[in-house]
This record gives C-alpha cells, structure tokens and sequence, in this order.
C-alpha cells in the first residue's frame, strides 16, 4: 500500500472513531449538539488535500514555471484554510458554558461524567484536526525547501505559522471563515485591523502561533528522526 492510501486510511479510521463517539455522546444525552465539531473536522483535513495536491502536480509540472505557480497557489489556499485545524481547541468554551449540550438521559450517568466525556471527546477531536494541520504543515513545508530551497522554507513558514494565530482568533471572534477573505474581503482586513489594535486579542494570537510553532517544531524533529532511523 502507498503512502498516500496510507494516509487517507489512517484519515478515515480517524474520522469514524470521533463519529462514533458523537453518536455515543447522542445515545447518552439524546440530543445532537456536535454537529460542529464533525464540520470543523472536515475543514481541519482541507489543508492536507491543499498542501498534497500542489505537491503532486508541482510535481507532474510540464515547466519549472508551471511547478512555480502550483506551489505558490497551493501555499495560499493552505494558508487560508489551515487554521481551521488548530482552530478546534477554541471549541472548548462550548464545554466550559454547557450550553445546548444536554444532560444525561441514562441513570447511570450525573452530569459530571457527562462533563468528563464531553472533555475527553473535545480533546479527541483538537488532537485529530491539530494533528491533520502539523501534517499538511510538513508536506507544505516540504514542498516550499524542495521548490524554493531551506532558507526560503522556513521564511514562508514563519509568518504563515504567526498569521495562522491571528486567524484563529477572527475565526472565533468574529466569526469569519476561510472563504470570507475571497467574498468579504473588505469585512475580513477590518476585523484584522481591529484583532491588532486590542491588547487581549494580540494576546490570544500570539499565543496560538506560538503553541502552534512549538508542536510543530517537536512534529518535524521526531518525523525527520524517525525517517532517518534504521532498526537494522
């Protein structure tokens, strides 16, 4: 098996253990409410079809020109949708004010289990997307050192890592989602100059680029250790 069948496998077990655990959640609360964290999911793998798929036809590229352009558009799309990935931690507030999240309909549950298996099912759910993000991170990653050389590698990659914190934080604040910067441009730039002029806001994307640098960081070390290990 290849590894891209290998990826999309491991991918779509991924996706049908966090399912089952929704229709769980379902069958002890009797109320669908996660509806969301199934759809930021799907947005948190975008990035990895972006970032293999301008790796593929860079690659099946007539001209160096051509492979240019598809790694240039590649990046862009990626950058626009990868912090949906990271994006999924912020969906802990749902947990932290239990609103529209039911009560147990089982007697053998309180509320407190129910508040433990939510926090474990969230977490489930952050790990699987940041993790989707960190790969297509590392294929993106890849694909600009192979095209562009180291240097210009990790250069593009810093600032996209330090603008993804930002869109995080307009994401769940103001409520903009990728394709906003295509429809609502001007909507989208207004609320990024507003996130830059509030103290708490730069903050919060600071602090995500920053977990976001670091887990990558630890990502590529242990992949290229890995790679370079020969059991024999």
């Amino acid at each position: 098996m290849k590894r891209p069948s290998v990826l999309l496998v491991i991918i779509l077990l991924a996706f049908s253990s966090l399912i089952a655990l929704v229709a769980l959640r379902y069958a002890i609360a009797g109320r669908f409410s996660q509806g969301f964290l199934i759809w930021n999911l799907v947005l948190a793998a975008v990035p990895v079809g972006c970032a293999a798929l301008g790796t593929a036809m860079a690659a099946r590229a007539a001209s160096r020109k051509r492979a240019v352009a598809w790694v240039v558009g590649s990046f862009i799309a990626w950058l626009a949708f990868y912090p949906n990935a990271p994006y999924i931690f912020t969906d802990f507030i749902h947990v932290i004010r239990r609103g529209n999240l039911g009560t147990p309909v089982v007697k053998w549950m309180s509320e407190l289990d129910l508040l433990w298996f939510d926090i474990i099912m969230n977490a489930a759910f952050a790990f699987v997307g940041h993790y989707l993000g960190l790969l297509s991170m590392y294929i993106m990653h890849r694909l600009l050192r192979s095209s562009f050389g180291k240097a210009a590698g990790w250069s593009l990659l810093a600032p996209a890592i330090l603008l993804s914190g930002f869109g995080i934080h307009l994401g769940r604040f103001s409520r903009f989602n990728s394709w906003d910067l295509i429809f609502q441009p001007a909507q989208a730039i207004r609320a990024a100059f507003y996130t830059l002029s509030s103290p708490a806001s730069v903050l919060f994307s600071l602090a995500f680029s920053f977990f976001i640098a670091l887990t990558y960081l630890i990502f590529y070390l242990v992949t290229r250790g890995a790679r370079s290990y020969d059991p024999r």
